[in-house]
């Protein structure tokens, strides 16, 4: 992929890449996908989260319930890393 940039916006890449200590723009700029990709995600479970406080009676958490959260989390972060 490539990006085009305006020569200002470039300079300040090239300035934001040194002062943060990346060793080139492109590791600065994949940083900050990283991060956007990282806060849409986050977002995301914001609203899941605020869609489940908003909807039906709450139910107590049980050790079953928590297992099963730490399950589904354990399958998640394998998927992740065969990705």
């Amino acid at each position: 992929m490539n990006i085009t940039l305006s020569a200002p916006m470039k300079r300040w890449v090239v300035k934001q890449a040194a002062k943060k200590g990346f060793d080139t723009t492109d590791a600065f700029v994949l940083e900050m996908l990283r991060k956007e990709k990282e806060l849409a995600l986050r977002e995301r479970v914001d609203d899941l989260l605020s869609e489940a406080i908003s909807n039906g009676k709450p139910t107590p958490m049980t050790r079953a319930s928590w297992e099963r959260i730490r399950m589904k989390g354990r399958e998640l972060a394998k998927e992740r890393r065969r990705k």
